[in-house]
C-alpha cells in the first residue's frame, strides 16, 4: 500500500472539500434569509436586517470560495497555489473578521475551507 497521494489526487479532493464548504455556506445564508423574513413577520425588523446582511455575506464568500476552489482544480501550479493562498486567507479572516464561527453550517464551511487550502498547497510539491 502505498502512503504517496499525487497532486492531481490532492486537487481533486480539495475541489470536493471547497466545493462543500461553499455550499454549506450558500445552504447557511438561505436559513438566514428565510429567518429574516420569520422576524419581519414577528416585527422584529433589526433581527430581520442582521440575518438579511449574514445572507448577504455567507452567499457572496459561499460563491468566492466555490470559484477560487474550481480554478484551483486547473492545470498548473500557480493556480493551485494561489486558491490554496486564498482558500486559507478566507477561512481565518472568515473564523476571525466575518463571523463565520456563528452557526454550525459556517463553521463546517470554515473548516472545510481551510482543509481545500491546506489540500491545493499540498499539491503543487
Amino acid at each position: 500500500m502505498s502512503a504517496n497521494v499525487q497532486g492531481s489526487d490532492l486537487r481533486k479532493i480539495a475541489f470536493l472539500f471547497g466545493l462543500l464548504s461553499a455550499v454549506l455556506l450558500i445552504v447557511a445564508g438561505t436559513i438566514d434569509l428565510i429567518g429574516g423574513f420569520i422576524f419581519l413577520v414577528i416585527g422584529s425588523g433589526s433581527h430581520a436586517l442582521r440575518a438579511w446582511a449574514e445572507w448577504v455575506v455567507y452567499v457572496v464568500v459561499g460563491v468566492v470560495i466555490g470559484l477560487f476552489a474550481a480554478i484551483g482544480r486547473g492545470p498548473g501550479n500557480d493556480r493551485a497555489m494561489a486558491s490554496g493562498v486564498v482558500l486559507l486567507v478566507i477561512a481565518v479572516v472568515g473564523w476571525l473578521g466575518l463571523g463565520l464561527a456563528n452557526g454550525v453550517l459556517a463553521l463546517l464551511a470554515a473548516l472545510f475551507c481551510l482543509i481545500a487550502g491546506i489540500l491545493y498547497l499540498l499539491s503543487i510539491r
